[in-house]
C-alpha cells in the first residue's frame, strides 16, 4: 500500500514539473515598452510673421559747439509688418507631467513700415534681427503634447531712416531727395506661449506666439552728413520699439525613448 501511494506521488510531481515547463516554453518574456520623455537637448529651425509699432520722439539737436537743444517733439507712430525665419537650440528637463527648459532663439527679419513724420518727411524703420534667450515651463497633455509658456531676455536690430522729397531737397540745396539714417540695437523682454507635438520618437512641430517690449534708445541721426559736412548737427531720436511674432518650425531632439524597467 505504501509502495502504491509513494509511486502516485512520484507521478503527481512529474506531471507538476511538465506542466511548468510547457508554460514557461508558451509565455516568452516581453521587453519593456519605450516611455516618451522631452528630457534632453534639441534644436531646430522656424518660419513666421512680425508686427508691431515704432514710436520716435525728436529729444533734442546738436549743433557745433553750441550743445543739446531740448524738443520733445513727437516724430512718429510707426507700424510695421513682415516675415521672419531662423533657429532654436535648448534643452527639456521632464519631471512627471512637467517639463522645464532654457532655449535661445534668431532669427533674420524684414519686419518694416513707412510713415509720415514732421509733415515733411518719410519715416521709415527696418528690423533686420532678433534674439532671445528665454526660460521655458509646460505641462504634457494627451500623451506626446507639450503646452508651454516662456519668457526671458531679448534683443533686435533695427535700420531707421528719415527722407525729404527731391524737390524740397532742391531748395535746401541738395541735388535730390535727402535721407538721413541711423541703426540701433535695442534690449527688451518677451513673453510667450506655444504648443508642440511630438510626431516621432525624435522629431517635433510647434506653434508659437511672442510678444516683446523693448527699452526706449537714443538714436543720432547725422544731419549734416547729406550735405558733406558731417558731425556738424545731429538729431537725438528717442526710440521705441513692440513686437508680436507668430511661428511654427521642427525641433530634433538628440537621444530616444526611456526604456521603462520593471
Amino acid at each position: 500500500m505504501k509502495t502504491k501511494i509513494a509511486a502516485a506521488a512520484i507521478l503527481l510531481a512529474s506531471t507538476s514539473l511538465s506542466f511548468a515547463a510547457d508554460l514557461a516554453v508558451k509565455a516568452p518574456y516581453a521587453a519593456p515598452a519605450p516611455v516618451w520623455s522631452w528630457t534632453g537637448f534639441y534644436l531646430g529651425g522656424h518660419v513666421g510673421a512680425g508686427w508691431g509699432t515704432t514710436e520716435a520722439n525728436l529729444a533734442s539737436i546738436s549743433a557745433g559747439g553750441l550743445g543739446a537743444v531740448a524738443l520733445g517733439i513727437p516724430l512718429s507712430q510707426n507700424s510695421r509688418s513682415g516675415f521672419l525665419g531662423g533657429g532654436q537650440v535648448g534643452y527639456n528637463w521632464q519631471s512627471g507631467w512637467a517639463v522645464f527648459g532654457v532655449q535661445g532663439d534668431i532669427a533674420g527679419m524684414d519686419v518694416k513700415g513707412t510713415t509720415p513724420c514732421l509733415v515733411v518727411l518719410s519715416c521709415t524703420a527696418k528690423s533686420n534681427w532678433l534674439a532671445s534667450v528665454t526660460g521655458r515651463f509646460g505641462g504634457v497633455v494627451a500623451d506626446k503634447t507639450l503646452v508651454y509658456v516662456k519668457g526671458g531676455a531679448a534683443w533686435m536690430h533695427t535700420d531707421h531712416s528719415a527722407s525729404i522729397p527731391a524737390g524740397l531737397g532742391g531748395l535746401l540745396g541738395a541735388p535730390g531727395a535727402i535721407a538721413f539714417s541711423a541703426d540701433s540695437t535695442a534690449f527688451g523682454w518677451t513673453l510667450g506661449l506655444g504648443a508642440e507635438y511630438a510626431f516621432t520618437p525624435n522629431w517635433s512641430a510647434f506653434i508659437e506666439y511672442n510678444y516683446y517690449d523693448f527699452d526706449t534708445k537714443r538714436t543720432a541721426f547725422d544731419l549734416g552728413a547729406p550735405f558733406g559736412a558731417p558731425g556738424v548737427a545731429l538729431a537725438n531720436v528717442d526710440i521705441k520699439n513692440k513686437l508680436s511674432t507668430a511661428k511654427v518650425g521642427l525641433n530634433y531632439k538628440f537621444g530616444g525613448p526611456v526604456v521603462a524597467k520593471y
